[in-house]
């Protein structure tokens, strides 16, 4: 959730054009050929991304994800992320940064290492919140067909592993604030057991008053103690919180900025997971909110990267937000965003993924579901240009 709630976003029209879905065409338009196209790619989705396609479901028929496939809590994520540098050492190096609460936060970069790096499109995968956490369960099940040549369930990869760690450098912080997530209630978040007010007084506190605890990019103990400590911050003193994303201080921030300085990057993208309340969508991907005022090499990646990733989710049956944007941000937000972001935004292409959260129609292995095809399109992306 990069901007905030996403419970005032307004559905709007979706129009397939060419298609038999399209309004536009007039009634007996439509081939019979393309008509079973339809349903066949619907019952295709229907069978591979049953929760991307299916109206809310009832709460008790949530399946949970099965033991060693949702790695999301850092006493699951640092042992496999230790065990693929020692077994892969060839493919694997790790940059690590200790956080005050005692964990430990990666970027864990993959690729050939006995192939030169010259010509190697880098790319950077990361997430900053503690509230999201099918970002980090969608990285973790990549790199574990990227290195292991299976996903986490066991299911043999389709990627081509020997091109994708042969002509990219590949950078993943599948945790920016283990601290945050060490502390959440929950492993996932379904909609099941949270409203969307629940889980956002969770993630964010409350004050004493029983409010929700005012959502800020730094703030001191010494001015105001909440009642509840949302888990969203991560402590770096021994009176200050930030949230990661807000604060260059943040264990998020320093890895990215380390893993930007190792060489130029093809493009960033940063994975988060909003609501989408009252919304017929389920995922969106955001341009940076200065995009019009982008180097125009720049500006164009952006563009290209997000209708990339929307493109895939289309096709895997998804319903996402049919154009990427900027957000409308308020002007406090805007003033954490310029601080932390402007610079990297004006030489480093980004796309920021939005994915539903806490939403009966998107349970968690569709969330992961579409986390995986965002990275995956990603660097399909890179790779053809």
């Amino acid at each position: 959730m990069q901007g905030g709630s996403n419970s005032t976003l307004k559905p709007d029209p979706v129009r397939m054009a060419n298609s038999p879905l399209d309004p536009t065409v007039p009634p007996g338009k439509a081939t019979l050929v393309s008509q079973r196209c339809v349903v066949y790619i619907a019952a295709v989705a229907a069978v591979w991304w049953p929760g991307l396609v299916r109206a809310e479901q009832d709460p008790a028929k949530i399946e949970s994800p099965a033991a060693g496939t949702w790695l999301v809590r850092p006493d699951q994520t640092e042992p496999k992320i230790l065990e693929w540098a020692s077994k892969y050492p060839e493919r694997v190096s790790l940059d690590a940064q200790k956080t005050l609460g005692g964990h430990t936060a990666y970027a864990v970069t993959v690729t050939d290492r006995s192939l030169d790096e010259k010509g190697k499109q880098r790319l950077l995968f990361s997430q900053p919140h503690a509230h999201e956490p099918a970002t980090t369960a969608g990285m973790m099940d990549v790199l574990a067909a990227l290195l292991e040549g299976q996903h986490l369930d066991g299911r043999p990869t389709k990627l081509d592993r020997r091109k994708i760690l042969g002509r990219t450098i590949l950078t993943f912080i599948p945790d920016g604030n283990p601290d945050g997530r060490a502390r959440a209630p929950e492993d996932w978040w379904a909609g099941q057991k949270h409203s969307n007010d629940e889980f956002i007084d969770l993630a964010f506190g409350r004050t004493k008053e029983g409010r929700r605890f005012p959502r800020q990019g730094r703030w001191s103990s010494n001015d105001r103690q909440p009642a509840l400590l949302g888990f969203v911050y991560e402590k770096i003193n021994d009176h200050e919180y930030v949230e990661p994303n807000r604060d260059r201080q943040s264990t998020f921030f320093k890895l990215v900025r380390r893993a930007l300085d190792r060489g130029p990057v093809a493009l960033h993208v940063d994975l988060h997971q909003t609501e989408f309340a009252g919304s017929q969508y389920n995922a969106m991907v955001i341009l940076p909110f200065l995009q019009k005022e982008l180097p125009e090499e720049i500006r164009d990646t952006n563009r290209q990267a997000a209708e990339a990733i929307l493109d895939a989710w289309r096709r895997m049956g998804a319903r996402p937000v049919p154009t990427a944007k900027p957000l409308g941000y308020g002007e406090e937000q805007l003033r954490y965003f310029r601080a932390c972001w402007s610079e990297i935004y004006m030489t480093v292409p980004h796309s920021t993924v939005e994915v539903q959260n806490n939403n009966l129609r998107t349970p968690p292995a569709a969330q992961m579901q579409l986390i995986e095809t965002s990275i995956i399109a990603a660097v399909e992306f890179v790779l053809r240009r």
